[in-house]
């Protein structure tokens, strides 16, 4: 194996958010983070939270403070011309939105698991990194740790499965690395944090970012360019009190958990050809993010590409 140690460490920056995203797409390219936050921030100057530009796939996150102001933006812009092009935009649903929905078909599985006094026998999930250096690490030691909205999930999970499978894949791998069995619960545990690999709580050095502060404009407020070039990402946010105090909302430490690594041969995406997860809208089992469930039977056929 081959892993290159100037690799970056840590959990990228993410841009501020409250749940309330506008997906855009169709984004002509060369697209500049600036013009289009002051594009999105028309009659929305206090509510614009942040911009995301991911410009290799022409598209963009747009974060509102609001429902009703993401709702708005969607009326206004949807079909709008942006330096010629036409602009897609959909509702993008929210880390909170998403929890609920898992949460009611977790809340179904459990009450069909209790009227019939069984446990339901596995559960798939797939689990994305940074980096394929984490993976190794995780390896090594067998602990992994996940981000915090995922945490309630996995837990149900543990409770009323015999087994949770965890598809592992590196950003922009283009393959799975591996997969493994959850061997306990997400808990406050010190010894475990402990062990843990620093990876997984200890943020990009500062060094790594490149910050431009942005004054405010007719329609955009005071913020900052964030480009984190060591990981390909470059956002907009705006400025808040908190900036000021030192204070975030967004900083929650993940907490570390058990697992079993049950296979590390790479399978790469092109075999998956054909596998669809009807709990992901049918998408191809590829097309997934952080966190996602794979249907049972689903789940079963990409193990088996492992072996």
């Amino acid at each position: 194996n081959t892993t290159t140690s100037s690799a970056p460490r840590g959990p990228p920056r993410k841009p501020k958010q409250s749940g309330h995203a506008l997906w855009v797409g169709n984004l002509p390219p060369g697209t500049n983070i600036v013009d289009l936050k002051d594009y999105f921030s028309q009659d929305a100057t206090k509510e614009l939270e942040s911009v995301f530009l991911i410009s290799k796939s022409n598209c963009a996150f747009i974060n509102y403070k609001t429902e009703a102001a993401c709702a708005a933006a969607l009326s206004r812009f949807n079909d709008s011309r942006f330096h010629g092009a036409r602009l897609v935009c959909r509702l993008r649903q929210g880390a909170d939105e998403e929890t609920k929905l898992s949460d009611a078909v977790t809340e179904n599985k459990a009450t069909e698991g209790s009227l019939s006094h069984s446990r339901v026998p596995s559960r798939y999930f797939i689990v994305k990194s940074l980096t394929v250096d984490d993976l190794e690490l995780s390896r090594q030691n067998n602990i992994w740790a996940t981000q915090t909205h995922n945490e309630k999930q996995l837990n149900e999970a543990y409770e009323n499965a015999d087994d949770v499978y965890l598809i592992f894949s590196a950003n922009k791998s283009g393959e799975y690395y591996g997969y493994a069995r959850m061997m306990s619960p997400i808990q406050d545990d010190e010894n475990l944090a402990l062990e843990m690999p620093s990876r997984l709580d200890n943020p990009p050095d500062p060094e790594t970012l490149d910050v431009t502060p942005t004054p405010a404009t007719s329609t955009a407020p005071n913020g900052r360019i964030i480009n984190d070039s060591a990981r390909g990402t470059i956002f907009w946010e705006a400025e808040t009190s908190e900036d000021e105090s030192g204070t975030s909302k967004e900083k929650e430490k993940e907490k570390p958990f058990r697992i079993r690594w049950l296979s590390t041969t790479r399978v790469p995406f092109h075999r998956t050809r054909g596998l669809r997860n009807p709990w992901n809208s049918n998408r191809e089992v590829k097309i997934a993010r952080d966190g996602t469930e794979i249907e049972p039977e689903v789940g079963w056929k990409l193990l088996q590409l492992f072996h």
